[in-house]
């Protein structure tokens, strides 16, 4: 009896053996599994400040960029016209370098140069308004062909200097909108000249405006030009930026025409849509 007694103690004793040591592999592994857990969290923390830290650097370098390029662009738009103003100002200071029948000549490349150096200061001054939400809208009701034909007009001249075919239709002859006229001509030269300014001589550049699937308004101006790569298209809507290489473009301008155009649309409630084939040309809407 003693001897079954013992083996009793024996077998119990045993048997809390195993129970604990089986709790104790559970919240072993239960801690491990909290340790990974814990692990993983912190890799996936830790991955993601990098990754946004890496988002801002490139960020940082893409502004840098920007900047550098308006700068560089600043220098000679601003430079050209001053130039200009500077010396054929002097020369009719002088006074003894040159007939004086020339001096008209003289004072219209004055006039255009600063008529040029304006343009630049309003478009930065715009641009700086904008963002700054100082502008307002001064909206009336009036025939959208109106305002396409005016804007039409401020370009012709630039487009009978390189013989391009410009051509203005509309479905909404009749059709009312309500716009600011002076904001909506603004969008509408600055794309227009964009248009002109990319497209080869004997080109066409069209401007239209069509109802939308929704009802909505579309304008739309459409070239035959350089085009935009794809890669590029994204970029050239933000301010400062341009398709072409500020050190070796051939076309003058500042880079905040789109820009510009983009924010005047989104404060009429709407929105400005670009798409270009590069060789093909460009449709902005």
């Amino acid at each position: 009896m003693i001897q079954a007694r013992r083996l009793g103690r024996t077998g119990l004793t045993e048997s809390y053996c195993s129970q604990l040591i089986l709790q104790l592999e559970r919240r072993r592994r239960d801690y491990a599994a909290l340790r990974a857990k814990e692990e993983a969290e912190r890799a996936a923390r830790l991955a993601a400040e990098a990754f946004a830290a890496n988002q801002a650097r490139l960020a940082a370098q893409a502004a840098d960029r920007a900047k550098s390029n308006f700068l560089a662009t600043m220098s000679h738009e601003l430079r050209t016209p001053l130039n200009a103003i500077i010396g054929f100002s002097e020369v009719i200071y002088r006074d003894d370098l040159l007939p004086r029948e020339r001096y008209p000549e003289y004072a219209k490349h004055i006039h255009e140069a600063g008529i040029h150096l304006l343009d630049i200061v309003n478009e930065i001054l715009d641009l700086a308004r904008i963002d700054a939400g100082r502008v307002e809208l001064d909206e009336e009701l009036l025939p959208i062909i109106d305002v396409m034909h005016a804007s039409m007009e401020t370009i012709l001249p630039l487009a009978i200097d390189k013989s391009l075919t410009l051509n203005c239709q509309s479905e909404l002859r009749d059709r009312l909108v309500y716009v600011d006229p002076t904001k909506m001509r603004q969008v509408l030269i600055n794309l227009l000249g964009n248009a002109v300014k990319f497209t080869e001589e004997g080109g066409r550049v069209s401007l239209t405006a069509f109802l939308g699937g929704g009802d909505e308004l579309v304008i739309s101006v459409m070239d035959t030009g350089t085009g935009i790569p794809s890669e590029d298209i994204d970029r050239v809507l933000r301010p400062f930026e341009q398709a072409e290489n500020p050190f070796s473009r051939r076309n003058k301008g500042t880079g905040l025409g789109l820009s510009i155009a983009r924010a005047l649309v989104k404060l009429h409630g709407g929105e400005l849509m670009l798409e270009s084939e590069f060789g093909r040309g460009t449709t902005v809407s």
